[in-house]
């Protein structure tokens, strides 16, 4: 068929406003491009020698949706996959130990990777490079989930609250963050106490040596017990006024977590965003 100057004009042109239409549908974003947007924008220099790895998963997903957690457990990634976020930032690791090795012949961790495998999950843990940014998130997110931002002393650590007691101000970090029993502490409940220090996450004694003598109370995620536990002890057997409080590894970090994923709003408008809490792990008996 012959086609005049004029009717190839005419087909070039509707080729030309078909052509940006079919070229410029969006491109379903994937695991690994997530984590490498992530990545560029962290703020602080990639480690390629870290533990922020995808820990299960195929990193070729499309993703439909972004969850952090301070903890990817079997409830967590239940739920990811109900709420369609099948990109799962952990902060801890997912497979209970702290490098993730693989227990082939474990019946819990086979059925954990089996639900992940069966729901299109991609689990990647963001801890090194999230606890290194500055100011540290995960007392930032502490400090708001307990409203104390406004109370924070020169950026640092320490809190200048309103007075209360030890016992009073237990029973609003219980509430605030919706503890259920992981929560202990150290010093007598009628201690008046004002200026409050917090130390999120896993902390050694030199940490708490630093700051108990300055302060009324640490506050802190997880510690060994026969260091910054047995400190706080003699301290108050000393006669000092103090209090030391542990709340939880994660039940300490989860309001981190929370913070991560507003920032990742800001990285990810194309799809949803969410914070899913693992949760205070355990209970109290009567």
């Amino acid at each position: 068929m012959h086609l005049s100057r004029r009717r190839f004009a005419r087909l070039a042109g509707t080729a030309a406003l078909v052509g940006p239409q079919l070229t410029g549908q969006q491109t379903p974003l994937t695991a690994q491009q997530a984590i490498e947007r992530i990545q560029k924008n962290a703020g602080v220099p990639w480690r390629p020698d870290s533990l922020d790895t995808i820990k299960a998963g195929d990193p070729s997903t499309a993703i439909t949706g972004i969850a952090t957690t301070a903890m990817a457990t079997l409830d967590v990634l239940t739920r990811a996959s109900k709420e369609k976020a099948n990109l799962v930032v952990t902060l801890e690791p997912a497979f209970f130990g702290r490098l993730d090795a693989p227990l082939a012949d474990d019946p819990v961790y086979i059925a954990k990777q089996e639900f992940i495998r069966k729901n299109a999950l991609v689990v990647w843990r963001f801890s090194d490079h999230w606890r290194a940014r500055k100011p540290d998130p995960l007392a930032t997110g502490l400090a708001q989930a307990l409203a104390w931002s406004k109370y924070r002393l020169n950026g640092g650590p320490s809190y200048l609250l309103p007075a209360t007691t030890l016992s009073a101000l237990v029973d609003d970090l219980a509430k605030r963050l919706n503890a259920r029993a992981g929560i202990r502490v150290v010093g007598d409940p009628q201690t008046q106490v004002r200026l409050v220090s917090l130390l999120p996450g896993v902390s050694a004694l030199p940490a708490t040596m630093k700051l108990l003598p300055d302060c009324d109370v640490v506050i802190a995620g997880e510690t060994r017990e026969w260091e910054s536990v047995e400190y706080a002890q003699d301290t108050v057997a000393s006669g000092q006024k103090k209090g030391f409080i542990t709340l939880g590894r994660v039940l300490s970090e989860e309001p981190g977590m929370s913070l991560c994923a507003d920032w990742l709003k800001t990285l990810f408008p194309e799809v949803p965003v969410r914070w899913l809490p693992a949760g205070d792990p355990y209970w109290r008996p009567a």
